[in-house]
């Protein structure tokens, strides 16, 4: 089994096998994970800190293979409010259901697939989508500063 307590913060080179860490959205910031990688290999990963982990981190390398973390996508529901007034309403209203939100680069809002929420979200006429996605740390709103991380780490 390998033991992985910190992310390796330099990039792999060479031509080393890949192997997959797979892992679901809401596992990125657990302290310890513990499973085997797609080819098989026991992997437990024990984090000492606060920093979530992210899509592509390197958790392991020797001179033949490296494993990658790899965020699984999930069902979601995207829409992609019309105005700015809607974008912070819909926002106030998820949030209110303290349901991590993520907005991606061309202002679409992604959450994790519920049926309620869905269905309020159809009844308001905000046209809501059901897509795979990958729901990354990256992207999440944080309206309060309490977490002490910088994603670019």
């Amino acid at each position: 089994m390998i033991i992985v307590e910190e992310v390796l913060k330099h990039p792999f080179t060479g031509n080393r096998v890949r192997d997959v860490f797979e892992i679901e959205w809401y596992e990125t910031a657990k302290t310890i994970i513990r499973r085997p990688t797609l080819s098989g290999t026991e992997i437990a990963v024990r984090k000492h800190n606060r920093i979530p982990l992210a899509d592509g981190d390197i958790l392991w390398m020797d001179d033949e293979k490296y494993i990658e973390l790899v965020i699984k996508p999930c069902e979601c529901i995207v829409f992609t409010p019309a105005t700015l007034k809607e974008m912070g309403i819909i926002c106030f209203e998820i949030g209110n259901k303290h349901i991590p939100i993520y907005i991606d680069d061309g202002n679409n809002i992604s959450v994790a697939y519920e049926s309620p929420l869905f269905m309020q979200l159809q009844r308001a006429g905000y046209a809501p989508r059901i897509e795979e996605r990958k729901l990354l740390q990256t992207h999440m709103l944080r309206a309060h500063g309490h977490n002490n991380y910088n994603a670019n780490d």
